[in-house]
């Protein structure tokens, strides 16, 4: 995960007090567990993106000879096959 949790936190606590701010939400006394809530998310969310480059690096892995003997650039090649997985899955990166 490229956050910490501690700024995970920070900025979800700033993304409910904006919201609330604006008054799009009305959080009553529950603003703290909805910033726990949207932390939460943002966790998973960064987490599936990590498991994302963690198999796109095992995939590459095994295309070394070819990567190197096509001299590809492999950060380029990263993003596309990167890329290409999360349009096949439906995520949003």
């Amino acid at each position: 995960m490229k956050l910490r949790k501690e700024m995970v936190d920070y900025l979800s606590r700033q993304i409910v007090s904006g919201l609330e701010e604006k008054e799009l939400i009305d959080t009553g006394n529950e603003s703290e567990n909805i910033a726990e809530s949207v932390s939460g998310i943002i966790v998973n969310d960064l987490q599936v993106e990590d498991e994302l480059n963690d198999e796109v690096k095992v995939i590459l892995e095994k295309m070394g000879d070819e990567i190197d003997s096509a001299n590809i650039n492999y950060r380029k090649m990263f993003q596309m096959v990167k890329q290409k997985l999360a349009r096949e899955r439906g995520l949003i990166l």
